[in-house]
């Protein structure tokens, strides 16, 4: 059974990086915006060292299809808004439970391009240093509507509509890059304050997935339990793969839901905690991967940690990586 991470990675260790060194560095000598972040040499020189040291340190733990390893300056949000032309950032907020805070955009007009994606640069970076096949991950675009600060023009059908086509158009350039997987993070969507713009979801990933044909999409929903959307998410067109969480309070009724799976789309299973320290044991694994397989044809089952591991400490996320591998890889030999 193939093995995969599931977005962004720590790269701190005793409190110390290069990059984290880097960063305070430009900030105390420029005005830190996301232009500014990506036209500094000095500072992309360190992440894409970054890169090649997390490239190396997925495929040690025996990850098969690897996380572009692209650590950006502050947040995702915050990088990507250099790909958009006029936008504004504002102040960090809180991502869904989690212990990690993100630069909301401020929507007051309709989006359009203005460069290239960060992810596309960093997909091809990657790209040639491995072998390996790289699955960029991307917070899709329901989850920026969501967060955002929406005004006026920006608030409207057509401007989320134009959000999609920025991410379309991604899609395409990582496939003609060479991405054989995207995997877009909407977990967002499982909240039942968000579950009504299920359809936005839906429109969105119809629309990415029509503009790279070539590549997988695999949608990611990660805390939270699926329950009813599992068959009209299977029913989307050009889904090539759908993320769930096996662990913790959404283990038993993500399994229950499993009933009513359909079709060929990978089930990218989500059964190592990325947001608890402790490592879990490879016959725990087994058993959850069991389960798992028992509704869903191991060909096409992927091993995933629940979401991505930067939640974690670097030594708590890599050893529970590398412990995955090992159960996952036997499980593929084994079966259950």
């Amino acid at each position: 059974m193939l093995v995969t991470t599931t977005g962004r990675l720590p790269i701190v260790s005793d409190g110390r990086h290069p990059l984290r060194a880097a960063v305070e560095e430009w900030r105390a000598r420029v005005t830190p915006t996301p232009d500014s972040a990506w036209r500094d040499e000095a500072l992309r020189a360190v992440q894409a060292e970054t890169q090649a040291e997390l490239l190396a340190a997925q495929a040690d733990a025996g990850a098969d299809i690897l996380d572009s390893g692209y650590v950006p300056v502050y947040d995702e949000w915050f990088q990507m808004a250099r790909a958009v032309a006029g936008l504004d950032v504002a102040a960090p907020l809180r991502y869904l439970d989690t212990n990690t805070y993100y630069h909301h955009w401020v929507l007051d007009k309709m989006p359009a391009r203005a460069a290239e994606s960060p992810t596309v640069s960093a997909y091809r970076h990657a790209a040639a240093l491995t072998a390996a096949p790289v699955k960029p991950a991307l917070f899709g675009p329901y989850t920026i509507w969501a967060y955002a600060d929406r005004q006026g023009g920006g608030d409207t059908p057509a401007a989320f509509s134009a959000l999609v086509d920025l991410w379309a158009e991604d899609a395409a350039a990582l496939a003609a890059a060479g991405a054989r997987y995207i995997q877009i993070e909407e977990s967002v969507v499982l909240r039942p304050k968000h579950r009504p713009d299920f359809p936005l979801v839906a429109q969105a990933v119809e629309r990415i997935a029509r503009a790279a044909p070539e590549a997988k999409i695999i949608l990611h929903l990660a805390c939270g339990e699926v329950g009813d959307l599992l068959e009209p998410l299977l029913a989307i067109p050009g889904l090539g793969g759908l993320g769930l969480d096996f662990t913790d309070a959404y283990r038993a009724p993500n399994l229950a839901a499993l009933a009513g799976w359909r079709g060929d789309a990978i089930l990218q299973a989500g059964i190592a905690d990325s947001r608890h320290i402790r490592v879990e044991t490879e016959s725990e694994l087994h058993e959850t991967l069991a389960a798992v397989a028992a509704a869903v044809p191991v060909e096409q089952c992927w091993a995933a940690p629940s979401t991505a591991l930067l939640y974690l400490p670097r030594h708590a996320a890599f050893d529970k990586l590398a412990t995955l591998a090992r159960a996952a890889h036997r499980f593929g030999k084994e079966g259950a």
